[in-house]
């Protein structure tokens, strides 16, 4: 991790801290209440800026922050001349909108930040064929490995995903393809299946027994991993393995899963010259294949999106996210997922500076993805959490009468015990993981 990437990791969380708090922020304003003090950060402050009737400061803890409301509850004495100002005495309506406008801001943030990566360029693969399987559906069709796709029902392919999402129903399809320079016309009667998602939802996919090109360009090495005590580094080219020539990136793992524990020698190319290394593939712990600790480069496209389509693009993308993360939050409740899967603090700083070294497309989706992780969070209806004060002001609401302070300090002192422990907990697992 170097000291830029670190910066940008920590620069990350309080982008988002911010974005949180001038959510209620704003709210707050528009509803007519006063705001005492906005203050990005915990505990001491470090730097203080009066304007109009607000303080704004930067406080010394940078894991969070707020907006301090005045007279939330009515038992706090009001400001002389400040009572219809107060947040107690506006109406439920408003109360929940400027409690929920920090979650509001964060998925907006996100859906910008992701549409962001749409406009500006991000990575996909070009539609070329790469292993295509004897006697599947794709070779009956008369497809071959290297085949270029260029369109679908005349409709012209960008990419091998927008080829994917081309293909809906088992109608047949008329594929036109690029091969050795010349076009070709193929009739594909696609095979669709049912597939289980990590979220555990079943959707119908369409399996072609294809696979897309990907150059075995090397575009990640795992620390610790026999990748990296081999020698291998970010942009070397596998050109084989135990005689075996590679020509895509699926035939590495494909010939490592099953050859565990045994040595493997593996030829690369590294700024044109040819080396050799004998590799022996492990099965980490929680894993059931053996790996080297390599991942592929990504995509070989930069795509742009005109604003509007990216704008509709990064919203469904942020739905898909949101939907994932709710999935795991129920299999972690369930049980269906090891605890050991959560993490704190430091792998959010150590993902966020591993993002930064990665490009910008990496890191503002990283932020995305925090930023629905955060919103997600503070709605869950913990006593000290949006989502807490949220039931609690719903349910004065609905019984027309305010709950005594006796009872809602009790229900904030659970809270706060259930977020300690669970600070405690994350911390636990990122340093057990930092240590293995």
């Amino acid at each position: 991790m170097t000291i830029t990437s670190a910066i940008l990791a920590v620069l990350a969380l309080g982008i988002l801290v911010f974005v949180h708090e001038l959510g209620h922020f704003i709210a707050a304003k528009a509803c007519g209440i006063y705001v005492e003090s906005f203050s990005l950060g915990f505990g001491p402050k470090l730097l203080t800026y009066k304007y109009g009737e607000t303080e704004y400061c930067i406080s010394l803890i940078p894991l969070g922050g707020y907006v301090d409301l005045h007279r939330m509850f009515k038992e706090v004495d009001a400001i002389e001349g400040k009572e219809s100002a107060a947040f107690f005495n506006k109406s439920y309506p408003k109360k929940i909108f400027v409690i929920t406008a920090g979650v509001l801001f964060n998925a907006i943030f996100a859906v910008v930040l992701i549409s962001a990566v749409y406009m500006l360029g991000y990575e996909a693969y070009s539609p070329v064929a790469g292993i295509v399987k004897d006697g599947g559906t794709a070779q009956l069709a008369g497809f071959k490995s290297g085949d270029k796709i260029l369109s679908v029902e005349e409709r012209t392919i960008r990419s091998w995903e927008h080829f994917l999402e081309s293909i809906k129903g088992d109608k047949p399809l008329s594929i036109v393809v690029e091969r050795a320079g010349a076009e070709k016309l193929l009739s594909l009667v696609p095979k669709m299946t049912d597939v289980t998602l990590l979220t555990g939802d079943v959707v119908r996919a369409p399996d072609l027994d294809m696979s897309v090109r990907i150059s075995p360009v090397i575009g990640a090495i795992s620390t610790g991993l026999p990748a990296e005590k081999a020698g291998l580094h970010t942009g070397d080219v596998i050109t084989s393995i135990n005689g075996v020539k590679i020509n895509d990136w699926q035939q590495i793992p494909a010939i490592v899963r099953g050859n565990a524990d045994k040595p493997l020698s593996l030829r690369y190319v590294r700024a044109g010259a040819e080396h050799s290394v004998t590799i022996t593939p492990i099965v980490p712990s929680g894993m059931e294949n053996a790996i080297i600790g390599v991942t592929t480069k990504g995509g070989d496209l930069k795509l742009r999106e005109n604003p509007a389509k990216a704008l509709i693009l990064g919203a469904k993308r942020a739905g898909e996210i949101t939907h994932v993360i709710l999935s795991s939050l129920r299999q972690l409740i369930a049980g269906k997922v090891s605890r050991d899967n959560i993490g704190g603090p430091i792998v959010i700083l150590q993902e966020g500076a591993k993002s930064a070294k990665n490009g910008y497309e990496n890191y503002l989706l990283f932020i995305a993805l925090i930023s629905i992780n955060l919103a997600i969070l503070n709605i869950l209806p913990i006593p000290v959490l949006d989502g807490g004060y949220v039931a609690l002001f719903t349910w004065e609401a609905l019984r027309r009468k305010t709950i005594e302070p006796r009872i809602r300090e009790s229900g904030q002192a659970v809270g706060m015990a259930l977020l300690c422990a669970l600070m405690v907990f994350t911390f636990y697992n990122d340093i057990a993981r930092f240590l293995r």
